[in-house]
């Protein structure tokens, strides 16, 4: 953006179309115009469109999204980053080591609850919110909508709460997705006996700092303020989330260079893929959610585009 003008430019830099606001209403810009430079006679129209979704129902519609305290007295402020679980009663979050101290984190904690019983305590978070029916990501995407204030954070990650890692490993891995410039990503997984890999190319490898690709899987996804706003109509309305971790790729635009896993920090994943899911229901939701978006071909993650990487 320069001088109210929104600029298209090539890779060294030049200009090759300069789009202008025509039309605007109460959400903000709907319509932006701009004649191309290289060909002056064609005429560039970018139109504001409303993000699909597998949910019809009108947004601002929670479960139980109900909250126990929001910003721990104390605290100075908020953090940089905001790291969302959804944890239930056998959440690991609070056998998490620190190694750290709490002045040098570097994130906020939010604990969206799925267990019909409130813990005794909730000290560990900044924020608790109760959840009780909503699935992973339709809850992500319900508490945004109706708390839009945590949007404001920079960066976002999103662990089950079946993982194995530290408060310091956390803070290790956002710090590397902001200097690497990412927009989405995810630790890599320890191949050791104890941890689940359900995706081969998501285990670890020790040769490299950090892998680029163009696939995350749903199970410990980072995502910058800017992706996890387009994704979020994504989010609504899916129940297994089959088929999500191959949009938001998409919805990023696959960029090289901005994917990637981070070898450097690993977790361990405790529990096996698949206990609470139905593959039926699972692909069905999957194909609609396909369709929804676009993406044609299989679901299967041995085509992944591995674009290079940092060696160690």
């Amino acid at each position: 953006m320069r001088d109210n003008r929104v600029l298209l430019q090539d890779i060294s830099g030049v200009t090759t179309t300069s789009f202008e606001v025509k039309e605007e209403d109460e959400q903000g810009i709907r319509e932006l115009r701009g004649n191309s430079r290289v060909v002056g006679s064609i005429e560039h129209v970018l139109t504001r469109v409303e993000m699909p979704s597998l949910d019809e129902t009108p947004v601002g519609n929670p479960d139980d999204l109900s909250s126990i305290g929001i910003i721990k007295s104390g605290q100075k402020g908020r953090r940089s980053n905001l790291v969302v679980l959804r944890a239930g009663n056998s959440s690991l979050h609070r056998e998490w080591p620190r190694y750290l101290a709490d002045d040098d984190r570097n994130w906020d904690l939010c604990i969206s609850w799925y267990g019909a019983d409130l813990p005794s305590s909730v000290k560990e978070c900044e924020y608790f919110f109760h959840q009780r029916r909503d699935m992973k990501f339709t809850a992500i995407a319900n508490l945004f909508f109706n708390q839009p204030a945590l949007l404001e954070y920079e960066n976002f990650w999103f662990p089950d709460d079946d993982l194995e890692t530290s408060w310091k490993d956390i803070n290790r891995l956002f710090n590397i997705f902001r200097r690497s410039r990412l927009d989405l990503a995810q630790p890599s997984l320890s191949s050791n006996s104890n941890s689940y890999v359900n995706h081969q190319v998501t285990a670890q490898n020790p040769e490299y700092f950090l892998r680029y690709c163009d696939f995350v899987e749903l199970m410990c996804p980072m995502l910058s303020q800017e992706l996890l706003q387009i994704c979020l109509p994504a989010f609504r309305g899916t129940k297994q989330a089959f088929c999500l971790d191959h949009v938001w790729g998409g919805l990023q635009g696959r960029v090289p260079g901005r994917i990637a896993i981070i070898d450097d920090v690993v977790v361990t994943h405790t529990r096996p893929m698949g206990v609470s899911y139905s593959g039926e229901q699972a692909m069905d939701e999957g194909n609609r959610l396909a369709a929804l978006y676009g993406i044609e071909g299989s679901f299967a993650v041995g085509s992944v585009a591995k674009i290079g990487g940092s060696q160690r």
